[in-house]
């Protein structure tokens, strides 16, 4: 049994604060490696990625120390303080070396900033309702993507990067603002002092969360390419960024229409681990196809990068929901390290792919993303399914 204290406001709570980020992420995310190729060309761009997830990585091994000594409410304050003054300082920088450097400290407060957030929603859930609520976090975070791309691009046309982080600034402050307000009694200082060996040993004792693991880093792994390299792709093939913009809007629609009800399904009727395994299949199919399409054609491209998130926004919900349901909000130590899967699978895909494109063209990135895909359906199929809500009334 897991000690749980769900707390219905507190959640919608941390869903705000978390569609505020998603959209402040979606607003800078898609545009950072054009940003690294205008000062290092676009073959070294991955090289910036190892550097800023290498530092994030070491950043959530700290992550529980710190939470320990000063609370996760003031954690959470501390890194949204930083992002804050990271995007100011942007503002005032053009485009360099300076800049970049700001940028790599930038990012590493953010991936922290939203892995301690991930700690706050487990700490206001339930076990029972954790395909729900992650289904309808994780869609509330989608909006904030889904509405971004296309406004992000259009400022970027008119007021350059610049502009970009002026939006951030003023983004930052209001979540900022949100966060104090509502977290502020919820600092939750921990008095248990955790290793690092002793997390990798449960970890190791638990097969079930190493198997979810594996499933987590090669998700974050699709990502790394995808989010890296797509852009660059797209912009090779001669697409404006407005174009590409409004074909990441389409691309993002599953987020939104899909993530809620798969939690629903999840927690009601099946379980996770036969969700997993056809999300992982779509995903797999779709992404490889992508290899073969070099058509100039929006709407072509649009509709292809929309069927891949069908199976990555199944993929996304179940991944947490599966986890979660393993897990409670005291297991922070766990928490931090399942989220150095995005790290990981960062610094492995900025590793992989330079010496992937010494040898091949651009977009052998998409097979590489479906590889992984598909090595990922043996964690999936070994793992112990969770009990729905009509199997334990069976």
């Amino acid at each position: 049994m897991h000690n749980e204290h769900f707390n219905r406001n507190k959640v919608h709570l941390v869903s705000l604060v978390a569609f505020m980020l998603g959209f402040l992420d979606a607003f800078s995310i898609y545009i950072l490696s054009s940003y690294f190729a205008t000062v290092i060309g676009s073959d070294n761009v991955g090289v910036f990625y190892l550097i800023a997830y290498s530092g994030v990585l070491l950043a959530l091994f700290y992550l529980q120390p710190l939470i320990r000594i000063i609370g996760k409410a003031r954690a959470l304050y501390l890194f949204l303080g930083i992002t804050i003054l990271a995007s100011v300082m942007l503002t005032r920088l053009d485009v360099s070396w300076s800049a970049i450097a700001i940028i790599l400290i930038f990012m590493m407060a953010l991936n922290v900033t939203l892995t301690t957030l991930d700690i706050f929603l487990e700490s206001f859930s339930k076990d029972q309702l954790s395909g729900r609520i992650r289904g309808r976090y994780l869609t509330i975070v989608s909006v904030g993507f889904l509405v971004a791309p296309i406004l992000a691009t259009s400022v970027l046309e008119r007021s350059g990067y610049g502009g970009i982080f002026f939006i951030l600034v003023l983004g930052y402050i209001a979540a900022f603002l949100v966060a104090l307000i509502g977290f502020r009694n919820d600092n939750g200082v921990f008095q248990e002092k955790i290793l690092l060996r002793q997390t990798l040993r449960k970890m190791m004792r638990e097969k079930n969360l190493l198997r979810i693991y594996h499933i987590s880093f090669t998700l974050d792994f699709f990502y790394a390419m995808m989010v890296v390299y797509t852009p660059l792709y797209l912009r090779s093939l001669g697409y404006a960024w407005n174009e590409i913009g409004i074909i990441f809007t389409l691309m993002l629609v599953p987020f939104v229409i899909l993530q809620y009800p798969v939690g629903i399904l999840a927690d009601k009727r099946l379980g996770e681990k036969e969700l997993l395994i056809g999300s992982i299949l779509i995903a797999a199919v779709t992404t490889g196809a992508l290899g073969f399409l070099d058509t100039h054609n929006l709407w072509i491209w649009g509709g292809a990068l929309f069927l891949t998130r069908i199976g990555i926004a199944g993929l996304s919900v179940l991944r947490d929901s599966y986890f979660y349901k393993q897990i409670d909000g005291d297991n922070m130590d766990v928490i931090a390290f399942f989220r150095t899967a995005l790290p990981m699978a960062n610094i492995f895909g900025a590793l992989f792919a330079a010496i992937l494109l010494v040898f091949f063209p651009l977009q052998s990135i998409f097979f590489a993303a479906a590889g992984m895909l598909f090595l990922s359906l043996f964690s999936a199929g070994t793992l112990e399914d969770t009990k729905s809500e009509r199997e334990l009334r069976a």
